[in-house]
């Protein structure tokens, strides 16, 4: 299990480039589209294993794993052999692939704020995927 210790203090795409994005131009869902950028960026750095902000993690890997952590780049900051394995993130530049998978799924978390969609039918952006794709980590 990967856990958030300490959270990114800075998101790869700022709340006026989401507002942009969204074409909102009123500050009352301000929070929500902040938490939003947030949540969109996890499920990237989770599908791919790049990171995409500096932040701190705990990390339980199943068996005797250790490597590769959950999330790279990333340095262990823990002793050898605990559990859970402590580790922080050091990223470089956020690929522009990513930052607009973040920006589609943000878009489809702002358009689709329920659980569920009656009437209608919902469909997966294929393009998430296709921008996610070369980054994600191929398992050995």
């Amino acid at each position: 299990m990967l856990r958030t210790r300490i959270p990114a203090t800075e998101e790869p795409v700022t709340l006026e480039e989401a507002k942009a994005h969204l074409a909102v131009i009123h500050g009352a869902d301000d929070l929500l589209i902040g938490s939003m950028i947030v949540a969109a960026r996890e499920v990237v750095e989770r599908a791919t294993a790049y990171a995409l902000v500096v932040a701190s993690y705990e990390w339980t890997p199943v068996g005797e794993r250790c490597a590769p952590l959950p999330i790279e780049p990333g340095t262990v900051t823990s002793a050898v052999g605990d559990r859970p394995v402590l580790f922080d993130t050091a990223p470089g530049p956020v690929p522009a692939p990513l930052r607009a998978a973040i920006l589609l799924l943000l878009g489809d978390l702002y358009a689709n704020r329920e659980a569920g969609i009656t009437g209608t039918i919902h469909v997966e952006n294929p393009t998430v995927d296709r921008l996610m794709f070369p980054y994600r980590r191929v398992s050995p």
